[in-house]
């Protein structure tokens, strides 16, 4: 299990969400606790990055980009886009 954490310019990107897209961006926070590697590397070049992106909400309109330090089982979440 990894821990999940954020920085205040993250918790304002998620308190600018829409109310639909929150339930999907819980679902991927819990992704991430769980298995944050499955994600898809950031630099597609770099398979084994620890920097990685998830799409969430119909049809992906939003994404997470994160870094995975894992030697300290963390999971920062870096940005937080939505285009719905």
């Amino acid at each position: 299990m990894y821990t999940v954490d954020k920085g205040k310019q993250v918790d304002e990107q998620i308190a600018a969400l829409p109310a639909e897209a929150l339930p999907a961006f819980h679902e991927v926070t819990v992704f991430l606790q769980v298995a944050p590697w499955n994600g898809h590397p950031f630099i597609r070049e770099r398979p084994d990055s620890p920097i990685r992106t998830r799409t969430f909400g119909t049809g992906g309109v939003g994404m997470v980009t994160y870094l995975i330090v894992e030697y300290r089982r963390l999971v920062e979440i870096i940005n937080v886009v939505w285009c719905g």
